[in-house]
């Protein structure tokens, strides 16, 4: 028997499970979770490759996930530990999140509340006190000692510590399941490792030309290399050599997204494979496999929303880049003219040769967004 003490498990449900396939493949098997003491209890046996995911559900597993391969290791009220012996290729069904996603989110506010509730005590306490330095005619205030200042000074480290980073923690987990794909980046990758079948590629600047992105994962997929995650700043791509698979892969990119919007291609069959969500760029990567007697799959078939997604995605990046380029361009201008006229110094040359370099480079963005709607104009009139 053996116990590991994880005090902040529930925050980072991936990364827990993660943490469980590593044990399994040590042989460590968990048996027993203590949902009060934060401890996991684990049977010594044989080393497995294994996928773990962890449920907070009242209902009991449906027969689809049983007939999937997975079977409940433990429960305890909402809580369950869920294994699966197969191939995490070979996994078509993997349960739902929406427990787990809404409990996070109920401990999530429960704690920004109470660290917004004392900043804001906090900020009226400097105010009233820096109010009765100025007002006060002697400039000063006393402070009585306690004898509860450690007790003081202790809630006060926990209350800027433990509740923002766990409110902190809880963002990011409920963001990440709410969005990542299915399938960790462990599940496959570290079972991958150690055989060397792991390939890994960068890819900088695929969101100006999104076609060619598209092009390039599925003549890898043809040449036997399956993705298997897209990192989190989405240049690093991870392939497992694997069999050839008939793969059709879409980047999309959204202005804005409604609630259903990941809903309704799941539901449809598209696997998430990568999504970013800042607020210049909604980017995600959808893949779908099919067979040979198949016509290839795609996210949208109406060639008037495809052009469209091509024009909105020329004109964000033109909206973004035109303008800097103007700016560098007049920086350039003005430092020329100072060197006519005045003279400039070593550093000033080099800012400006500089500036140059940087407009060559935003320059050549525009150009690739704009010979990609070029190409999807094109391909939309070749259909029609």
């Amino acid at each position: 028997m053996l116990k590991k003490f994880k005090p902040f498990w529930s925050y980072d449900i991936t990364k827990t499970e993660n943490w469980l396939t590593s044990m399994a493949a040590q042989g460590w098997h968990v048996g027993e979770l203590n949902t009060v003491t934060r401890q996991f209890f684990f049977e010594k046996g044989e080393p497995a490759d294994v996928t773990f995911r962890i449920q907070y559900e009242t209902d009991e597993l449906s027969s689809a996930l049983t007939d999937d391969g997975w079977q409940d290791v433990f429960q305890h009220n909402k809580w369950h530990i869920l294994r699966n012996g197969k191939p995490v290729q070979d996994i078509s069904r993997f349960p739902v999140r929406d427990g787990i996603i809404k409990r996070n989110k109920i401990v999530m506010n429960i704690f920004g509340g109470i660290f917004l509730y004392h900043l804001l005590t906090f900020i009226i306490f400097l105010f009233i006190s820096g109010s009765i330095l100025l007002l006060s005619e002697g400039g000063s205030f006393n402070v009585e000692g306690s004898p509860f200042w450690v007790i003081t000074i202790a809630a006060w480290i926990l209350m800027w510590t433990f509740v923002p980073y766990s409110a902190i923690k809880l963002y990011r987990s409920v963001k990440q399941l709410s969005e990542n794909p299915e399938v960790t980046e462990f599940d496959m990758i570290s079972a991958s490792k150690s055989a060397g079948n792991v390939k890994t590629k960068w890819k900088f600047g695929w969101n100006y030309e999104p076609d060619k992105l598209k092009q390039w994962l599925e003549k890898m997929e043809q040449d036997g290399y399956n993705l298997v995650r897209i990192s989190m700043a989405g240049v690093r791509f991870h392939f497992v050599a694997g069999k050839p698979r008939n793969v059709s892969y879409n980047a999309d990119y959204q202005t804005t997204r409604n609630q259903n919007y990941f809903a309704i291609h799941k539901e449809a069959g598209w696997r998430l494979m990568y999504t970013s969500g800042s607020f210049q760029t909604k980017w995600a990567i959808w893949a779908k496999e099919y067979q040979d007697s198949e016509e290839p799959p795609q996210l949208y078939s109406d060639s008037k929303h495809m052009l469209k997604h091509a024009r909105s995605v020329t004109i964000t990046h033109l909206a973004i880049f035109s303008p800097l380029i103007a700016m560098y361009i007049g920086l350039i201008v003005m430092n020329i003219h100072l060197a006519q006229t005045g003279g400039i110094d070593t550093l000033s040359w080099f800012n400006t040769i500089l500036f140059g370099i940087v407009i060559i480079e935003f320059g050549l963005i525009c150009l690739k967004s704009g010979l990609y709607y070029r190409r999807m104009k094109q391909k939309v009139a070749g259909v029609d």
